[in-house]
């Protein structure tokens, strides 16, 4: 035969069928990420039906490339459910690393494919495929590795995170973890651009489309959790006390007493973190810090915006310092108070509780037995027993006299005692639960059963940018805040239930009215532990413009400012088997906004923390809008109106579809 030249590849003389095999074989080997039936045509018709033998043992190649890929992705998601330990990290590092072994050799062998081949028919559609999905499975792999460095650093380093013996994370572990995460964003970014460069047509295989699709949406949210966890190293120190103990100021909140901050702050503490590791944390009665400073004198005066709060004795104090809905305007108060008043830790933060979260963690550890009480405590009878113990008949004196073993006041000596044994169980049980533990506090902090404030500028302004720092949020376009305040001296809150109704009209010029109901039922049987009438003070958030027009079922007590927000004001009562509607009708101007044709209107409702109202949401859009797009969303009626029904616990926005009205 005679001599070939394509391209820039060195001329060849192809002697005989033989070397026509061996060339194939050394040159074409075309083994992929989900590519086994495109590779096979490809190579099969390249190699004119030859070298049967050596294409099968590369299609066997290919295909377990993908099965340590897949491998490694299973057992890493199986970490992420169970426990953190160096052995599973190993096992799972090993996969991807062999992966990266085998896709690194595929990708070798792509470089000598002749140019001309993604030129010919047929044949060049599937070589592009293959030199993007080659190299996309190889990035994951290497991200997987990446992602194992860190995990092992934290399993080494966080095993016992509730032990005080052993070292934690160190100063000298940030640069590295850090470097790893550089590392994934890398690999990461490599595979968002390669997964660019396709799409679902560019492919033959059912399955593969599929995959694309995952690439498409799953890598850029990965890309910022990536941004996320950068961020998060960058202020370790500054929340986990790395290279310096750290001291947080706890509250306690008593939900069934609802306030603006999510409830009564009853007991107090101080919790004290170094390297990443609970050193100690004490709960205590918030009396025993107000009461003797009251007794002294010394009182703090309530701000004039807060005059409404009339079940106080004339004294601010730690245990009414949460009464904004905004928790860093909370946590600042509470710092104040606990330093006029004699706290005399330094504090770096603040942390505040509901029972929701507590009850949480409960059903992961299992039930807290109190022998001093021959009591044993659940998720189920937690609220219960604690109200029984201070407020009912398992009282056993006041709350301005400490009890003998000093952990708390006669009155919460029960909670001061469950809140030790608690801590001892977690110390106890926590390793096996410690990445369960991490989601209910990332949960929390969005259901805001977990409130943070951090001293640190650079670490608050990162959850303020993430949401996490249950601040009042900016209104943008249109929201709605219910905020309530349990004034009447009980502990009604958990035997009411709350619902809201709220049918929302939008005009041809983007303008929305709202019609919204707040129904409140005390049907539920229970003690309620105070004064029989629920008497509750109503802050309602709405955007700045807003036009009042109707209002019934309160008592107005006028119109405020507050966070970028106009705050309407009321009261009313309710007593046991009784429910109570409030309604309100208002209009806010340029709710949806409109973008060239089309029109957005994407509305907000804000969660306050310790509360949870049962949601209808009904949205009329103008009688001449037109929906964009065949997919209208799960919530739409028809073409005109949107219906969410959903418990609100959390801020939730609400999708609705963008549309258009014809000229």
């Amino acid at each position: 035969m005679g001599r070939i030249k394509v391209g820039c590849v060195r001329p060849v003389r192809l002697q005989s069928l033989s070397d026509n095999r061996e060339w194939l074989h050394s040159r074409m080997l075309l083994p992929g990420f989900l590519l086994v039936i495109m590779c096979g045509a490809t190579l099969f018709h390249f190699g004119y039906r030859v070298g049967t033998a050596h294409y099968q043992r590369d299609l066997l190649l290919a295909k377990e490339g993908m099965q340590h890929l897949w491998q490694g992705k299973e057992r890493l998601f199986a970490l992420a459910l169970g426990t953190l330990d160096t052995q599973s990290i190993a096992r799972t590092q090993q996969e991807f690393v062999r992966a990266v072994e085998i896709f690194t050799h595929i990708e070798d062998d792509l470089r000598f494919i002749p140019t001309v081949a993604a030129s010919l028919p047929w044949y060049g559609h599937r070589i592009h495929s293959a030199q993007h999905l080659v190299p996309l499975a190889l990035a994951l792999a290497q991200a997987g590795i990446a992602s194992c460095d860190v995990l092992n650093v934290l399993a080494v380093r966080l095993y016992h995170p509730f032990s005080t013996q052993a070292h934690g994370l160190m100063v000298t572990d940030l640069p590295m973890l850090t470097q790893n995460i550089h590392a994934m964003q890398a690999s990461v970014a490599q595979a968002v651009d390669e997964a660019a460069q396709l799409q679902s047509s560019d492919v033959q295989d059912a399955g593969i489309p599929n995959v694309l699709n995952i690439a498409h949406s799953d890598l850029p949210k990965l890309q910022h959790w990536l941004d996320g966890m950068v961020n998060v190293f960058s202020i370790a120190p500054a929340i986990l006390g790395i290279g310096a103990p750290i001291h947080y100021l706890v509250e306690i909140l008593d939900a069934t007493e609802l306030r603006p901050g999510g409830g009564f702050i009853g007991n107090y503490g101080i919790l004290t973190l170094s390297e990443g590791r609970l050193v100690s944390t004490h709960i205590t009665d918030t009396d025993l810090l107000d009461q003797p400073f009251y007794a002294s004198g010394r009182g703090i005066p309530f701000p004039q915006d807060d005059h409404w709060f009339d079940i106080a004795r004339g004294n601010w104090g730690l245990r009414d310092s949460n009464l904004s809905a905004d928790f860093p305007t909370n946590a600042r108060n509470a710092e104040s108070m606990y330093q006029r008043e004699g706290g005399d830790t330094p504090l770096q933060g603040v942390i505040a509780i509901t029972p929701a979260l507590i009850q949480s963690m409960l059903a992961v550890i299992g039930p807290i037995s109190l022998p001093e009480y021959h009591e044993t405590v659940n998720a189920g009878n937690l609220i219960e027993r604690i109200h029984y113990h201070q407020l009912g008949r398992g009282g056993e004196g006041p709350d301005y006299v400490a009890s003998s073993d000093g952990y708390s006041s006669l009155r919460k000596h029960f909670v001061a005692l469950l809140a030790h044994h608690f801590v001892a169980r977690v110390r106890q049980v926590g390793t096996l639960h410690i990445l369960q533990f991490f989601r209910l506090l990332a949960d929390a902090l969005q259901t805001k059963d977990l409130q943070l404030y951090i001293n640190d500028p650079k670490a608050e302004m990162l959850l303020h940018r993430n949401h996490l720092d249950a601040a009042i949020q900016a209104s943008r376009g249109d929201d709605l805040f219910v905020v309530d305040a349990n004034i009447g001296a009980n502990k009604a809150n958990h035997l009411i239930k709350n619902m809201l109704s709220d049918t929302i009209s939008i005009d041809e010029q983007g303008n929305a009215t709202h019609h919204m109901m707040l129904h409140y039922a005390w049907t539920t049987r229970g003690s309620a532990y105070g004064l029989p009438l629920y008497r509750d003070y109503v802050h309602i958030y709405v955007p700045r413009g807003s036009v009042l027009k109707r209002q019934i079922g309160w008592q107005p007590r006028g119109t405020s400012s507050d966070a970028g927000h106009m705050v309407w004001a009321g009261f009313f009562t309710l007593s046991r088997n009784q429910t109570h509607t409030i309604t309100l009708t208002w209009s806010v101007p340029h709710a949806a906004v409109r973008n060239g044709d089309d029109w957005r209107y994407h509305p907000m409702l804000q969660k306050q923390a310790g509360a949870v109202w049962i949601t209808h949401i009904q949205i009329l859009l103008p009688t001449c809008a037109a929906v964009k797009g065949a997919a209208r969303g799960r919530n739409m009626l028809h073409t005109q109106t949107a219906i969410f029904d959903f418990s609100l616990v959390k801020n939730t926005a609400l999708n609705v579809p963008p549309y258009v009205c014809p000229k």
